[in-house]
């Protein structure tokens, strides 16, 4: 008996808390909401941003942070949650 192995579609959620510095607020919010299913949820006063990416894949994710982590506004950057979803 044989068994194959079929791939399973996946869908990823990870969510993220940026602080930046207050004055690349626009500049920053440009950016996350350039990438293909991300969405800014919060900013506040002081340079603090929530915003989530949705993909395919969990490395097309850790490429979207890799250009995020090269703006020079970004101070910090937390993942906060990550969901993975099969289709079973």
């Amino acid at each position: 008996m044989t068994s194959e192995t079929t791939k399973q579609a996946e869908f990823h959620v990870a969510s993220f808390v940026a602080q930046i510095t207050p004055t690349c607020e626009d500049e920053f919010k440009d950016l996350i909401t350039a990438i293909p299913g991300a969405e800014v949820h919060a900013i506040s006063e002081t340079g603090k941003i929530v915003f989530t990416i949705e993909a395919t894949q969990q490395y097309i994710i850790g490429n979207y942070i890799d250009t995020i982590k090269s703006n020079t506004g970004l101070l910090t950057l937390a993942p906060v949650y990550h969901q993975y979803i099969t289709e079973e």
